[in-house]
């Protein structure tokens, strides 16, 4: 587990913030601890080079592992007891691996004394392209900070920290409403996310391989965008103006509220997930239609269309867009699904891995080697990386 995610979960431990989810999480990784303790006189005692070859080893290692998240655990330590330790062992590392580091140590093997350098792939980043209403198109990484352009009376401004601001302009036109509606498609692609302020203050994170589709000024009486992937909206609020939002097979309407719609096409169906105010979620293909309350999660299966409510964390459902992938008892493919568009790669799998759950959390600014080595270690799997394919071991 990353170990900025693990403090961020003993934080929310503590104040009584962490779902039921997160609280087995974090009752695993320390069981991990109890069960790898450090030999610490072998780092005080023994050869210096392999002792702290094995300690640095064990740090990383410890830092990274976690057990399955559906394995039963039974926990009766105390809430502080359990925090502090943990917290303990993680700063008493922190200071290990920068000892280490600073006196140039490496990984060592018996035969080899040279740094080991393994092959990964880099994690995804601010990625997009936007296309004007002109049919121009600007590619925003590259893009330098300032304004970008400017039509019907909209200035479209690329942000300090990389967001896309959308601003309308006071002029006769857009105060009549009579100027002519232009739309821009902003897109990620695999390896790439991005936030859009919408002109009417709404927010919009888009996942990696995702599109929307919207107007540069919602005039009349509905606001609409038309989304393909997986965004989280922030939705302004405006009683006389509702907002929709259009995906494959369904319609979903707001005034004003926080969710989060996955709706990639090679996924078996579209999941829309209420976190705050309240949402009405519509099949485009036959006459059905939910209310969504906090914390509740539509899904409409591609292949019946028909919608299912659960309950779910919702703390798992957005991670994505706070920074990190949540896991939690999720199919394999599930999980290599959001690891291929998140590092651009192909994934191919050497035998049935369809009855398989894993576990895990982990940060999404790290390398795929590191998002690997939790399902891994969490379960009976190996994993190969040949270039920007990753091949699944069972």
């Amino acid at each position: 587990m990353d170990k900025e995610l693990l403090l961020n979960l003993i934080n929310k431990y503590l104040s009584n913030q962490a779902t039921a989810d997160e609280e087995k999480l974090l009752f695993e990784y320390y069981d991990t601890l109890q069960k790898n303790e450090l030999k610490w006189d072998e780092f005080l005692l023994g050869d210096e080079n392999i002792a702290k070859t094995d300690l640095y080893s064990k740090i990383l290692l410890e830092i990274k592992t976690r057990e399955s998240a559906s394995k039963k655990i039974v926990f009766l330590r105390t809430r502080w007891f359990i925090a502090a330790s943990i917290a303990l062992f993680l700063i008493t590392s922190s200071l290990l691996v920068f000892y280490l580091r600073y006196n140039n140590v490496y990984l060592l093997t018996k035969n080899s004394t040279q740094r080991v350098i393994k092959h990964t792939i880099a994690p995804g980043g601010n990625k997009a392209l936007l296309t004007l209403s002109n049919g121009s198109k600007i590619t925003l990484d590259d893009a330098v900070t300032g304004e970008l352009a400017k039509q019907s009376g909209v200035t479209i401004t690329k942000a300090a920290n990389g967001k896309l601001v959308y601003t309308i302009e006071n002029t006769p036109s857009n105060s009549t409403g009579l100027a002519q509606q232009a739309y821009n498609t902003i897109e990620t692609p695999r390896g790439g996310q991005y936030q859009v302020n919408l002109p009417d203050g709404s927010k919009v994170w888009l996942n990696a391989g995702s599109s929307l589709r919207y107007p540069t000024n919602f005039t009349g009486n509905i606001r609409s965008v038309e989304l393909a992937g997986e965004a989280y909206f922030e939705v302004a609020k405006n009683a006389k103006k509702p907002f929709k939002v259009v995906s494959n097979n369904q319609v979903v309407e707001v005034l004003g509220t926080h969710f989060n719609i996955s709706s990639y096409i090679d996924d078996s169906s579209v999941k829309t997930t209420l976190l705050e105010g309240s949402v009405k979620v519509s099949s485009t293909k036959s006459d059905q239609s939910k209310l969504l309350k906090p914390g509740e999660q539509s899904n409409i299966n591609y292949s019946d269309n028909s919608i299912n409510v659960q309950t779910v964390d919702t703390e798992e459902v957005i991670a994505w867009k706070n920074g990190y992938f949540l896991f939690v008892d999720e199919d394999l493919k599930s999980i290599m699904n959001k690891l291929a568009r998140w590092y651009n790669i192909d994934v191919e799998y050497t035998g049935n891995v369809d009855n398989l759950r894993f576990g895990g959390m982990v940060s999404r600014s790290r390398d795929l080697a590191q998002a690997l080595k939790i399902i891994e270690q969490t379960g009976n799997v190996k994993t190969k990386i040949e270039g920007r394919r990753v091949t699944i071991m069972p």
